[in-house]
């Protein structure tokens, strides 16, 4: 226990260091939701201010920036210059790793969300359901831990950092634009929305309104997004496991 506790205090200093995960998980999400502020702060989206709606998306956002570009890169820049392979000849248990691994980034994706919320509502008077913050936590977790395998699952079936980065890029851009995180799926064509309401950033961002604010009408049934979270992981899971090695090809 000593050398998990050792191990996840190691990483979470690490990442904390990292200028790129202050940059883009921090700075960038704070400074984007202060610009959506300042453009839209008095504005409204599906019933509620339009700041209110936009803070929920940025905290998908970053969930899934995280995930599909961070970890993704990670896995495969750790694996490409032998970190793993090192760690794996090491008496560490390979599931302490993944454990302190995923604690780590779910900790530093939960202080993200909670930092973006209170921008949001300290400066532009963003508000939240207090009574959902329970179920907002859980699902903020349960989107952080599907993520954080698909980018893994990204890290493990590209041959290179670069081809993470490409991969990783390709998914979360399109993404970005199509999963009702800034754009409401009702300003998309038909055919459009009804292909975005089955990509995972949908399902979680239609989940954590729900959950957060009252005042929403969720796009499906929760079931069907939790369902939906659910499948994805476990394909991830499946590619990761799949296209899993310790060393660089």
């Amino acid at each position: 226990m000593r050398r998990f506790l050792v191990l996840t205090r190691s990483m979470f200093l690490m990442n904390l260091r990292d200028r790129s995960t202050l940059f883009w998980g921090f700075a960038f999400p704070i400074g984007l939701i202060l610009l959506y502020g300042a453009i839209w702060g008095g504005a409204t989206m599906g019933g509620v201010s339009a700041i209110t709606w936009l803070m929920i998306g940025v905290v998908v956002l970053n969930i899934m920036a995280s995930g599909m570009i961070g970890d993704s890169t990670w896995f495969a820049s750790a694996r490409d210059k032998g970190q793993l392979q090192r760690l794996h000849a090491t008496p560490l248990p390979p599931l302490q790793l993944i454990g302190s691994y995923v604690l780590v980034r779910v900790l530093i994706g939960l202080i993200q969300a909670a930092l973006i919320c209170t921008v949001a509502m300290l400066v532009y008077g963003a508000t939240m359901s207090l009574s959902g913050l329970a179920l907002g936590f859980g699902l903020a977790v349960l989107g952080l831990v599907v993520f954080i395998i698909l980018g893994q699952a990204v890290g493990a079936a590209a041959p290179s950092v670069r081809s993470a980065m490409a991969v990783g890029q390709v998914i979360y851009f399109p993404l970005m634009f199509l999963s009702n995180l800034f754009l409401p799926l009702e300003a998309l064509p038909g055919w459009l929305a009804n292909v975005s309401q089955w990509t995972p950033a949908t399902m979680l961002v239609d989940l954590l309104r729900t959950a957060l604010i009252p005042q929403m009408v969720a796009t499906q049934a929760a079931w069907v997004n939790l369902l939906g979270l659910g499948l994805y992981g476990l394909l991830g899971l499946l590619v990761a496991v799949r296209f899993f090695r310790w060393s660089p090809r």
